[in-house]
């Protein structure tokens, strides 16, 4: 048995695994591996779909699937085979259509399957799709296939500061609306985020609240580093600032996971 046999750590990617260099530190690399060799269950999370994804994913050392869209969908990144997947409400077209017609400077990135789509795109979504290499299909709102697994708004930060408050006034019982970065704002179905996504990956493997650990940089990830016995945030992150419960370690350009997993080796052998 190995000392992280019923453990579960789950890792943002951006602004934790990878830093500002966009690459993951070999010392990251090396305790992911070790921690996954000593039975832990190490689960990526992040707000990216799967086709904004597989690249990366692939030239991780990953044993276990990875929950995508902010805990959307948890997804075997070599198959692309689901365990579980939570769309928006149907209502969601015609609300954003509201959101479209009030913002016409902010863009929104829609998520169906392994498709994004965009409608009024602008500078921060080739910003973002530069960013996670991979493209999408221009569309008005209501040619866009649905389901969709979540939408992402892209704009000026107080423009999105706007977008959100009119979400969560008026429609606050169908979604969840939080920021990933200054100028992202992810749309996802009522409950549906990192923390929901994180408890159902323990439930799928059996792993005790207990032994549940995150570690996270942004607001988006708040929810999984609040249902975690420890949530650890990277030094100088938007996160570290939220909650004083919060654990800081490391930046990403530091080794931000390998110090969690060094932590956490401490803690289960002693």
């Amino acid at each position: 048995m190995g000392i992280f046999d019923g453990v579960l750590l789950a890792s943002d990617y951006d602004g934790t695994l990878r830093g500002s260099t966009l690459e993951v530190l070999e010392r990251d690399r090396a305790a992911i591996d070790f921690f996954q060799r000593e039975g832990g269950r190490f689960i990526l999370t992040t707000g990216r779909c799967y086709a904004a994804f597989y690249q990366q994913a692939r030239e991780l050392p990953l044993r276990s699937p990875t929950l995508l869209s902010n805990g959307a969908t948890f997804c075997e990144m070599e198959t692309g085979h689901t365990l579980f997947n939570h769309d928006l409400p149907d209502r969601a077209p015609a609300d954003l259509a509201e959101i479209g017609a009030r913002f016409p400077d902010v863009a929104m990135e829609t998520y169906y399957g392994e498709e994004v789509y965009c409608f009024h795109p602008n500078a921060y979504t080739d910003w973002h799709m530069s960013l996670v290499k991979t493209s999408y299909t221009e569309a008005a709102l209501e040619e866009m296939p649905t389901p969709w697994l979540k939408v992402l708004f892209e704009g000026e930060h107080a423009a999105l500061e706007q977008v959100q408050e009119t979400i969560l006034t008026r429609w606050s019982a169908f979604y969840e609306c939080i920021f990933s970065s200054e100028n992202l704002l992810e749309l996802t179905g009522k409950n549906v985020h990192k923390g929901f996504g994180v408890l159902e990956a323990a439930r799928y493997y059996s792993i005790s609240p207990e032994h549940i650990y995150c570690v996270g940089d942004n607001d988006n990830d708040l929810p999984m580093l609040r249902v975690a016995k420890i949530g650890f945030v990277p030094e100088g992150s938007v996160a570290a600032g939220r909650d004083e419960r919060l654990q800081l370690v490391r930046d990403a350009d530091h080794g931000c996971v390998e110090n969690v997993i060094r932590l956490l080796e401490w803690r289960y052998r002693n």
